[in-house]
């Protein structure tokens, strides 16, 4: 278009058709400038009509630090080859969320002496989920988070919640008394973010969920109410995400345990655990029955 406009320079329509085109174009380099700056975690800037090259490259060397082009199999052997390295990704990870057997007397035996909420509360948690929980739940969630299939941020909700609301406490209403949540609800998109150490080893790749912020919402709704009577059931020692209680109190504890043993002479040891992807591991059904 652009020879025949220099052939004919006085055409309108060519004019006016390399013109669209022209424009057409600059907002095509403009989108994908803008994306590219998205995705270099550049928060500082505002303009993005001069330095896209930066941004480019940026992006470019991001996305280099992600690329894997080789993975090491269980014994250390590196694998090149791209269907060994999705045999060997699909076996590491389903083997990582195989949830461990567990043995339904031992499960009996722990069940039995777990506390219990009284019947008061029991009936209180059982009530529908009402908008202005849902409202709530929204209000406490935290922003500027990766979206989930749908790309429907929290800011969009809560720009939307006046009209959207009432709509969607009616679906999530209509979802429990079915037993299932819309599709989307139980979709999610996984990433994979890197911990540290070397990328050819999948134990320091930790998979990410991206749930649907409508999922969340509701996953929000029902944890601050089952956060009204944890402390009512959860063992005093345990005070990590309980309400009323703080994860410092252990650690004092074991400072005053420490002082105690020096100041008198006691001998005792301190023991620390840590099983790798414990609650990965775990049997959905073991948890459904101790709740």
């Amino acid at each position: 278009m652009e020879r025949r406009l220099a052939t004919s320079p006085k055409d309108p329509f060519l004019c006016g058709a390399c013109r669209e085109k022209r424009e057409e174009l600059r907002a095509l380099k403009d989108h994908r400038a803008r994306g590219a700056f998205v995705r270099s975690r550049i928060c500082l800037l505002r303009e993005m009509d001069h330095g896209s090259r930066f941004f480019y490259a940026l992006e470019k060397m991001r996305g280099a630090k992600k690329h894997v082009t080789c993975l090491l199999a269980e014994d250390g052997t590196p694998l090149m080859d791209p269907v060994e390295m999705c045999g060997r990704a699909q076996d590491f990870y389903t083997s990582l969320f195989s949830p461990d057997p567990t043995d339904p007397g031992t499960c009996r035996v722990l069940w039995k002496e777990l506390p219990t909420v009284s019947m008061g509360d029991q009936d209180r948690l059982e009530l529908p989920l009402t908008l202005a929980e849902f409202s709530e739940a929204l209000c406490r969630m935290p922003t500027n988070k990766s979206p989930g299939m749908d790309g429907l941020t929290v800011e969009f909700y809560r720009a939307f919640w006046d009209i959207l609301g009432p709509d969607l406490a009616t679906v999530w209403a209509e979802s429990f008394q079915g037993g299932v949540l819309p599709l989307l609800c139980r979709r999610a998109v996984l990433a994979l973010l890197l911990k540290k150490g070397d990328l050819h080893d999948l134990r320091n790749w930790r998979p990410v969920s991206l749930l649907s912020t409508d999922y969340k919402i509701v996953a929000k709704a029902i944890s601050q109410r089952l956060g009204s009577v944890m402390v009512d059931v959860i063992h005093p020692d345990q005070t990590y995400t309980v309400p009323r209680r703080s994860i410092f109190d252990n650690l004092f504890l074991v400072r005053d345990l420490l002082e105690l043993g020096c100041r008198d002479g006691l001998s005792f040891t301190l023991l620390s655990l840590d099983q790798e992807k414990a609650f990965d591991r775990v049997d959905h059904g073991y948890l459904l029955g101790t709740l």
